[in-house]
């Protein structure tokens, strides 16, 4: 697994690249914790487009990220869901707690519609 990792507005955008699973999830969440600790008030956008497989594990371990997003007002958001990866989401009915979007560009549409809505 390999995570990249770029700042859009007020959002972390992270590349999951290869397989979330129970090999990598520890490691996958200290790396959260690091970009977080960094960035303590920015949103996370998960680009899940080269995501190439997603363990119960890594279902968890992003479960988690978005439990300590939400405890300080922050959003998680997912695009590039592969149908594989969104049939886990939808079988463990955890899909409909997550802002989900076809494509980054989409997701950041929605970002920047939201601060338009702010002003």
């Amino acid at each position: 697994m390999k995570l990249t990792f770029r700042k859009v507005k007020d959002y972390i955008v992270v590349h999951l690249n290869g397989s979330l699973d129970t090999s990598v999830s520890r490691e996958v969440e200290e790396d959260f914790e690091e970009i977080l600790s960094q960035y303590p008030d920015l949103n996370i956008l998960l680009n899940m487009r080269d995501l190439k497989y997603l363990s119960s594990s890594g279902l968890r371990t992003i479960i988690s990220i978005r439990g300590i997003l939400v405890d300080k007002n922050k959003q998680l958001k997912i695009c590039h869901m592969g149908r594989n990866v969104k049939d886990i989401f939808e079988m463990t009915k955890v899909l409909n707690f997550f802002k989900v979007y076809h494509d980054e560009d989409s997701a950041i549409q929605s970002i920047n519609q939201l601060e338009i809505d702010e002003i």
